[in-house]
């Protein structure tokens, strides 16, 4: 014997392969994959009329003499396929699992004959998703200024009044007598201060100046006992400062309404006289001094003065 036969006589002979039982084996799979790609197709195409472009075309195989010739290339027969179900535009698109490959036990060693070739698994494919439009920005919003109104020019102590030369209350209360008696602004400042400052005895006089002011040429006199009670509540020491351009003002107001009543003072320390005091209790002599005597155009008593007597 030859050494080659000695040694072929010496190496383990391999078990036959049966053809037709690995075909057997392979062909499920085979058709497993191919339902893959079938389903892959049916999801591509719809993507693709989602998306608004024409179904994919299918593959052609390029001819370089036919390019050449500008003649068509001849197409490969391919088997008819069943229409795909077109699913919805605004559907998900539909993702594939790939297919589990079952193999068969296979001996350890034994290897597959050289002429069978397994296809490529198929893959699955990430859907394609539309880019969403980029938010257009939103134009600024105009917001409203607060325009400060102009400051009106006042006169110390007074209070201001809103609106457009609108002056302010010692022009309303006083009128034209501010310019002809300059007492008036100091008792004017002197009340409005105090009606800032919140004192009851003050905004009560400011209450009768106006109530005077604005009586009818009936009203006035009954009021000129009131106006005064008023002053002496907010002054009860009498203030002469102050009471002196009051009732100047007082008579120039009645003088413009064709009033001849006067106003009359009463001093502490004058003799109790019933017809022109009135008090409470009993006494010769005046201790205090809560108003002051009206008189007529006669000047005779119209309304007594409130006094405290000792």
């Amino acid at each position: 014997m030859t050494p080659e036969t000695t040694k072929a006589a010496a190496s383990p002979t391999p078990p036959p392969v049966n053809l037709v039982e690995v075909l057997d084996v392979l062909r499920p799979q085979v058709e497993k994959i191919e339902e893959g790609f079938k389903a892959i197709r049916i999801t591509l195409d719809a993507l693709a009329e989602h998306l608004g472009a024409a179904p994919a075309a299918r593959s052609e195989k390029p001819s370089t003499s036919a390019a050449a010739n500008k003649e068509p290339a001849p197409q490969e027969e391919r088997r008819p396929v069943a229409e795909p179900k077109v699913e919805p535009p605004m559907a998900a698109p539909m993702r594939v699992p790939p297919a589990e490959t079952v193999m068969p036990a296979q001996p350890a060693g034994a290897a597959l004959p050289p002429n069978v070739v397994l296809p490529p698994m198929a893959q699955p494919m990430a859907a394609v998703s539309k880019p969403a439009p980029a938010a257009s920005p939103l134009p600024p919003v105009a917001q409203a200024v607060p325009v400060a109104s102009p400051a009106q020019p006042t006169r110390p102590g007074s209070i201001p009044v809103t609106g457009g030369a609108g002056g302010n209350w010692s022009q309303i209360i006083f009128g034209d007598q501010l310019k002809v008696d300059p007492g008036i602004g100091s008792l004017s400042g002197t009340l409005l201060s105090e009606v800032q400052a919140s004192v009851d005895d003050a905004v009560g006089m400011l209450g009768y100046l106006l109530a005077f002011r604005s009586a009818d040429q009936e009203r006035k006199p009954k009021l000129l006992k009131e106006l005064g009670e008023a002053y002496y509540l907010w002054k009860p020491d009498g203030n002469p400062r102050l009471l002196s351009p009051l009732i100047n003002w007082v008579h120039a107001v009645l003088d413009r309404a064709g009033i001849n009543n006067r106003i009359d003072l009463v001093q502490v320390g004058d003799r109790y006289d019933m017809q022109r005091h009135n008090a409470k209790e009993r006494g010769a002599e005046v201790s205090a001094v809560a108003g002051w005597v009206v008189l007529r155009d006669n000047g005779k008593v119209y309304s007594k003065a409130n006094v405290s007597v000792r």
